[in-house]
């Protein structure tokens, strides 16, 4: 069995199995990882996929509003030992500590959301001053 899925009106990906649970499996995943074709914030349809590395060699994987106004995110989490698997971080339980100091104000409204972050988990990312 062969399911396609659209991504964007540019990317498709091909999902093969040949147990339905197998092909069900493999489609959740595509659509929950790579079907973001808007920003979660401003709606605006061009947005990035991006992957950097920082100096310890973590990949940081992100969707990224491509809007010079918005410029919000939606970051990605990797599970370890399970194969690497990504998932993006839509709920406030799958934030680092870091990520909820930094994200503080939007702990209010997952409480209320069932742990689910606003906009999707889609944020601006807030520099630090000082």
């Amino acid at each position: 069995m062969l399911a396609r899925i659209r991504i964007t009106d540019s990317i498709w990906i091909d999902v093969d199995s040949e147990r339905e649970v197998d092909l069900f499996k493999g489609m959740a995943r595509v659509q929950e990882i790579f079907q973001h074709d808007r920003c979660g914030k401003c709606k605006n349809s061009d947005v990035k996929f991006v992957c950097r590395q920082d100096s310890d060699d973590n990949d940081w994987l992100e969707i990224v509003c491509q809007s010079l106004q918005c410029r919000a995110k939606l970051i990605f989490g990797q599970t370890k030992g399970k194969g690497g698997e990504i998932y993006p971080k839509h709920r406030w339980n799958l934030l680092s500590e870091t990520q909820q100091k930094q994200r503080s104000d939007e702990e209010e409204y997952a409480e209320q959301h069932s742990g689910f972050l606003p906009n999707g988990g889609w944020f601006i990312y807030k520099r630090k001053e000082g």
